[in-house]
């Protein structure tokens, strides 16, 4: 892994001598002499388990690239982070992840409180992010209404669910979802999708850059519905994307697609560190859906 985090609640930084330097202080208890030799330890930004830092200031002899990374530690590191094994078996950062399926962290697990907290915090941002990487746009009320349902789930307990998804798992557990009458962005894949079924038009919407679907003149009654599922986890060059299924699904026979839809799950962060505009609006949303913990 690139990255790394001092604590739950630090900053997601690339692993770089002088950011591990200003984050720890190379002091206790990141930095630990074992075996006569200094450890350095971080904790992952996706799954919260213990790192170890290599090729800080030298080379290790296997590692397969000079350039300082990271690698899951597989034991808890006092004043660091607790080692747990579920949450490194479905961590986007490991290489031999496994899908997580339904599984459930226990309610009090920090890793799911953690995520409740960014939820609560950047609900804009993950809105945000789902339009731009499905093209589907989440008005404030659609917004509100899916919060309520992903409270309502737990979703934050979902072993599937890491900082950088939020955006996809807000829609994971949902049933399916209408997409007639809703706004899609012009040109997207959605869009070219929609139009080679035949079974809808499309109308200029008052968001620039937007149409609204509609069903085809004449066509009648349309039932069109849209769900997401079946994550894959991929690593290019040592960043986490996840592959998202986007089922678009009809009542007639022979109509619907698929399309595998790509997140970017450092995107989130950047967003945030980056001072992105936000939505007030939004933000109330989540501060009044999802209660402080």
């Amino acid at each position: 892994m690139r990255n790394f985090r001092i604590g739950r609640a630090g900053k997601v930084l690339p692993i770089t001598l002088d950011n591990y330097r200003m984050a720890t202080g190379m002091s206790l208890p990141y930095v630990q002499v074992r075996d006569r030799r200094p450890s350095y330890f971080a904790v992952c930004p996706m799954c919260g388990n213990p790192v170890l830092i290599c090729n800080l200031f030298k080379m290790n002899k296997d590692s397969r690239s000079p350039a300082p990374y990271g690698r899951h530690y597989a034991a808890d590191v006092a004043g660091v982070a607790k080692y747990d094994e579920m949450a490194y078996r479905f961590c986007p950062l490991s290489r031999q992840s496994e899908r997580p399926g339904s599984r459930r962290r226990r309610p009090s697990d920090p890793t799911g409180i953690e995520l409740y907290q960014l939820m609560r915090g950047r609900f804009d941002l993950v809105v945000r992010l789902w339009e731009r990487t499905t093209g589907i746009h989440v008005g404030v009320s659609y917004a509100e209404r899916m919060l309520g349902m992903w409270r309502a789930d737990e979703g934050w307990r979902y072993y599937a669910a890491n900082r950088g998804n939020l955006p996809f798992m807000l829609f994971q557990a949902a049933p399916a979802q209408n997409l007639v009458g809703r706004y899609i962005r012009n040109g997207c894949a959605l869009h070219r999708l929609l139009a080679d079924s035949g079974l809808v038009a499309f109308e200029p919407a008052s968001l620039p850059g937007w149409v609204q679907v509609r069903p085809a003149p004449g066509g009648g009654f349309v039932e069109l519905t849209f769900l997401v599922h079946s994550p894959v986890p991929v690593l290019r060059d040592d960043r986490p994307f996840e592959r998202w299924r986007l089922a678009v699904r009809s009542a007639r026979a022979g109509h619907g697609g698929d399309l595998d839809v790509e997140l970017d799950l450092d995107a989130l962060d950047r967003m945030a560190d980056g001072g992105a505009g936000r939505d007030r609006r939004l933000l109330d949303i989540a501060a009044r859906v999802l209660d402080p913990v």
